[in-house]
């Protein structure tokens, strides 16, 4: 213990277990109000593997990326002209 403490690897993270679960989204050790950002949720805590991220790891606070923003995604009804 005494050799780990002194020449042993130091942890250069707050979540060195790549976990993905919200408590790893803040400081180590915690301060008042415990978060640095205000923190938002975009999927369970336990999904592993998505298809749409390249790596495993894939914490619930990140947004996903979208592809086009939301009101360009949405179908737009064409206007009809009429030869009046």
């Amino acid at each position: 213990m005494v050799i780990s403490y002194f020449w042993g690897k130091k942890i250069k993270s707050d979540n060195p277990w790549d976990a993905t679960t919200l408590e790893w989204a803040t400081p180590t050790p915690p301060g008042h109000g415990n978060f640095t950002f205000e923190p938002s949720i975009y999927r369970g805590p336990y999904e592993y593997s998505r298809p749409d991220h390249d790596a495993d790891f894939f914490p619930q606070w990140e947004e996903p990326k979208r592809d086009a923003p939301a009101e360009e995604a949405e179908a737009k009804p064409e206007k009809e002209t009429t030869g009046v």
